[in-house]
Parts: C-alpha cells; sequence; structure tokens
C-alpha cells in the first residue's frame, strides 16, 4: 500500500507543514480587517497540500477517493475567503453582506456537495483510476463539463480578488503599495500550475503540482507581513477616509467626469438636487444645477430645499490623475444662507445708522448747539450742553463704526512700508498746528513693516487719537518709538506711550472676552479698531498701563533692508507681546 517517500509527496507535506506555521504565527492578528480571511485562505492552503502529500500515498482506490473531498473543499473555498479578504482589506466589507456574495458561497456550497456525490453521478469527473508516477498514488479522470465551471469560478475569485488589490497599488499611491502588490501577485504562482493541471497539459497523467507553489505564494504573503506592516497599513482605512471625507463633511459635494454627467455625490447634494443619490448618478450636472458654470469663479446658488430658501456659495475645482490629466471637476456648495441673511441685515442696520440716523442726529447737534447759546436759563443751558456732549459721542461711535467697516473691508496685500511718513501724516492731522509737539515720533527713516498702508494709517489714527482725546492735562504727550527687534531680525517692535492716566482695565479686558460687552465710549470701539487690524497685518498688540501713562507694544514683520540677519548688538531686547 505505501512506497518510499519520494520528493513529490515531501514537497506537497512540507508546503503544508509551511503554511501551518505561518497560520500560527498570523494567530494573534486574526481581528485586523482582513485577518480572519486572510487566516482562512492560508488553511485551504495547508489543508490541500497535507491532503494531496497524504493521498499520495494511498493506492486503495476507494480511500484515495475519499481524498479527493478535502482537496476539493480547500479548492472551492480558497477563492472564497481570498476574495472577502480582498473585500475587507481594500475597504469594501459591505459586499461581504451582499447578495453577490451570499451567491458565491452558495455555488462552492454546490460544488463541494458534486464533488461529494460525485461517485454517484459522476457530473464532475469520470473514469477516476490510479496510475502510478515516481511511485506513488497518482490518479487520472476524465474532466466532465461541470468540473470546469467549478474551476472557472475558482480562477474568477481569485482573479477578482488580485484585482481589487492591484486597484490599490494604483489608487493609493506609495502607501499601501508594495504589500497590496505582493498579495496581489502571490495567487500566480500556484495558479499557473493549476490551470497547466486542468487543461491536461504537460506529463502524462498530468500532475497538479499546484500545492508544491505554496511556498512560493507564501513567501510574498510573509514579504507583505514581516516588512510592510501588512496588517498595520491597511487600505480599508484609506478608502473609508476617502468616503468618509464627502459623506460626513456636511457639506454638499458633486464630481462630475469630463462629460460633466454625475459620478459622485453625497446626501447633502442630493437633498438640494432633490432626487436620491443612485438616481442622480450618469445623469447630466445641467439636467439638476444647470446654472452652475464650471469654468466660472465662485458664485452663488439660490435653492429651495425642504420648503425653505437655501443660499449656496458654489466652489468648483478640477479633478485630475497622478498623471495631472483632467477627469472632471469638484463642485461644493457650501449653505451660507445665515450668513447672507446675517450680512443682509448688518448692511440694512448699517445704512440706516450712517445715514440716516447719522444725518438726524447731525441736525439735533447743530441745534442743541443754537439753543445753547441763546439761553439765559444756566440750569437749562447745562442740560443743553449734556445733551449735545451726548449727541457728539454718538455721532463719534457712529465714525468709529465707519473706521471699522473700513478696517475690516481692506484686502490690499502686504507690503514693505515706510513707517515713518504714515505715522508722521497721522500726528500732524491730529496734533494740529497748535501742539505740533504733543506727538514724538523717533522712528528710523529706513524702518519699514511689512503691510497694508491704509490699515496702518487706522491703527496708529486710533492710537495716537486715544492718548491726547482722553488724557485730563492741558498739554497731552505721546511718543513713538521703537522698542525692540528680535534676533533675527524678522520682526520689529514699536511702542506709543502717552503720560495719561491710562486706558482702564474693563476696556482692556473686553479685548479678550469672547461675548458682547458694553462700551464705556469711544475709545473701547477704537481699541477693536487696532485689534482686528494688528492681527490682520500678522502682528500682535500689548499693553503696560501704570500711573505714569500707557504703552501700546505693536509688533510687526519688518522689513527693512537687512532684516532676517542677524540683529545688532545695540538692538533693544524683544518683547513677548499677546
Amino acid at each position: 500500500m505505501f512506497h518510499s517517500l519520494p520528493w513529490l509527496a515531501i514537497a506537497a507535506l512540507a508546503s503544508g507543514a509551511i503554511s501551518l506555521w505561518f497560520l500560527r504565527y498570523l494567530w494573534p492578528y486574526r481581528n485586523r480587517l482582513g485577518g480572519r480571511f486572510f487566516l482562512a485562505t492560508i488553511a485551504c492552503e495547508a489543508l490541500w497540500s497535507l491532503s494531496y502529500g497524504a493521498a499520495l500515498f494511498v493506492f486503495d482506490p476507494a480511500l484515495r477517493a475519499a481524498f479527493e473531498i478535502p482537496i476539493w473543499l480547500a479548492i472551492n473555498f480558497i477563492g472564497v475567503f481570498f476574495l472577502a479578504f480582498a473585500f475587507e482589506y481594500t475597504g469594501r466589507a459591505a459586499l461581504l453582506r451582499s447578495k453577490v456574495m451570499a451567491g458565491v458561497v452558495s455555488l462552492q456550497v454546490l460544488h463541494t456537495l458534486i464533488v461529494v456525490t460525485n461517485p454517484i453521478h459522476g457530473i464532475a469527473w469520470s473514469n477516476y483510476r490510479i496510475e502510478p508516477v515516481f511511485g506513488l498514488a497518482t490518479v487520472a479522470y476524465t474532466h466532465q463539463p461541470w468540473l470546469f465551471v467549478n474551476a472557472a469560478g475558482f480562477v474568477l475569485m481569485i482573479a477578482v480578488a488580485s484585482f481589487l488589490l492591484a486597484d490599490t497599488v494604483f489608487s493609493y499611491g506609495p502607501l499601501y503599495r508594495t504589500q497590496a502588490a505582493a498579495i496581489a501577485i502571490s495567487p500566480v504562482f500556484p495558479g499557473l500550475p493549476f490551470l497547466l493541471w486542468l487543461v491536461e497539459t504537460g506529463t502524462m497523467p498530468p500532475l497538479n503540482l499546484t500545492p508544491l507553489l505554496f511556498p512560493v505564494h507564501l513567501a510574498f504573503d510573509m514579504y507583505a507581513f514581516f516588512s510592510r506592516d501588512m496588517f498595520e497599513m491597511v487600505p480599508a482605512a484609506r478608502r473609508v477616509a476617502d468616503r468618509a471625507a464627502i459623506d460626513n463633511l456636511g457639506t454638499a459635494v458633486v464630481i462630475v467626469d469630463t462629460g460633466t454627467r454625475i459620478i459622485e455625490l453625497n446626501d447633502e447634494a442630493a437633498e438640494i438636487l432633490g432626487v436620491d443619490a443612485s438616481d442622480a448618478l450618469g445623469r447630466q450636472l445641467s439636467a439638476h444645477l444647470p446654472d452652475i458654470d464650471l469654468d466660472g469663479e465662485t458664485e452663488t446658488l439660490a435653492r429651495t430645499v425642504d420648503g425653505r430658501r437655501r443660499e449656496y456659495a458654489v466652489t468648483t475645482s478640477p479633478l485630475t490623475d497622478s498623471s495631472g490629466t483632467a477627469v472632471g471637476d469638484t463642485i461644493v456648495l457650501q449653505d451660507i444662507t445665515e450668513e447672507w441673511r446675517r450680512e443682509q441685515r448688518l448692511a440694512v442696520l448699517n445704512r440706516v445708522l450712517r445715514h440716516n440716523l447719522r444725518n438726524d442726529l447731525n441736525v439735533v447737534h447743530g441745534y442743541l448747539e443754537m439753543a445753547e447759546e441763546r439761553v439765559d436759563d444756566e440750569q437749562l443751558a447745562g442740560m443743553l450742553q449734556t445733551a449735545e456732549r451726548n449727541t457728539a459721542a454718538v455721532l463719534t461711535l457712529g465714525e468709529k463704526a465707519r473706521d471699522i467697516e473700513r478696517a475690516l473691508d481692506i484686502d490690499d496685500d502686504p507690503e514693505p512700508v515706510a513707517l515713518r511718513p504714515i505715522v508722521a501724516g497721522v500726528a500732524a492731522e491730529l496734533a494740529g498746528e497748535d501742539s505740533p509737539e504733543a506727538i514724538t515720533i523717533d522712528l528710523p527713516a529706513d524702518l519699514r513693516v511689512r503691510a497694508s498702508p491704509s490699515l496702518l494709517e487706522i491703527v496708529f489714527e486710533n492710537l495716537l487719537e486715544n492718548a491726547l482725546e482722553h488724557n485730563p492735562s492741558g498739554s497731552p504727550r505721546a511718543t513713538v518709538r521703537v522698542s525692540a527687534v528680535d534676533r533675527a531680525g524678522n520682526r520689529v517692535t514699536i511702542e506709543i506711550r502717552d503720560d495719561g492716566p491710562g486706558i482702564p482695565e474693563h476696556e482692556l479686558g473686553v479685548l479678550d472676552e469672547t461675548e458682547e460687552t458694553a462700551l464705556e465710549h469711544g475709545s473701547g470701539l477704537g481699541l477693536w479698531i487696532v485689534k482686528w487690524g494688528v492681527v490682520s497685518l500678522g502682528g500682535s498688540v500689548d499693553f503696560d498701563v501704570s500711573t505714569e501713562g500707557t504703552s501700546v507694544f505693536l509688533d510687526f514683520p519688518n522689513a527693512s533692508v537687512g532684516a532676517g540677519s542677524e540683529a545688532s548688538a545695540d538692538a533693544p531686547p524683544s518683547r513677548d507681546n499677546a
């Protein structure tokens, strides 16, 4: 019954032993994405190799035929498990619960039942006989059409799984390329001898050398596992992330191909289009969004969604492949309804305050001045004076609001600006001819900062105005000077110092509040203008208040000649600014 142990049987058993060893080593990774199905694939290879190796020693026809059952069980389900592994490993786990996968499993179960019952009906093969080769119990039989159907399903599943893994190679670049390529290529080596055996090419009787090539297949798998962190860097995460980036964005996204056919969209976009996502796929963009110009700039779009009118900012961008070839366009529709309504309301309120209210208050202010001059009653004159001062304060607040609007609307690109002429112009306008010495400017003529000139003017105008107008002394003083240059020379700090009573603590505290806070007078609004203006220029503001006055430190990007080189040794030390 048994003969000597030749190389064919030893090789098959060794292949099975290697598969079992690899299976044992992979066991701790069974709960990783794709892990359980990959282990099942290796287990089928081990079953095939060990059953085939053992069967080669069995010369009893009935017992030898019984060994075909575990061999074909392994053949039928290697493809199932490898396909399931590819689905889960590449981020297509939803297909595991699909009707197609259920049909695949059912078909393989049917194939296995036909093999088990083949001695009764002979659908898979016929004329089963032992024809020894190399002293082993090799068999020969006539392949019936169902056997080719069975084998075709096995080959097709391996091919589909390999294609999915290869798609990962080309879709996700170098991140998962090596391990996916190794796993995709590995089935080729055992697959070729299986196909040769199936079509009965080679030795007679044909030998099924597939199990002997499993070690080569496993060598690629081991490379992917040991060298490329096969279960640590799983492509499923990238695929799920790509999908989640669209689905969980919270913004409507539509993707079209070069023919402007919709090829992808998320639920938010489907809601705007008023259709199910599946119904929109493949249809022309113009059928749903006819007013979008893919070649135009950012535009707005109005749609009625759930009975409510919504405004959307539309942004389009070309979609290209890795070679830079245009393959379509991405369209993002950002819901700006609330912002649009807020801007509209603010625009109306601003128009009312800046024009209607200001004009009426100017009339009131003028009449109060005239009335104050014409009354003889001192008590009544005092009341008119108070009313006139308060009216003037409201008008000043309106001017500050206009300055804020100007500061927020300025979109000039920062450029190297000579600072001294700007400060000198502001100082001359504020100090006037009567007290030109009120503002001392101690700035180098060649000092330049990277900023917007108009925004710089607004910032220094508010700071110097605050220093002079809110100083109760008869001769207020303010100084503008360089306070510090950082060690690299990339930043310069300008100090504006006055000798007034100091900015009230509650007004400085307002700048750090996140909620609306009442302002005591116009200086508080001016401080907001300063903060917003300097921050938008890439700088920062810091305040130092004492009984001797207030120092405001403005940090700006230095654009002077030689900026960026080492600061001179006598430069003042740098200061941390908030």
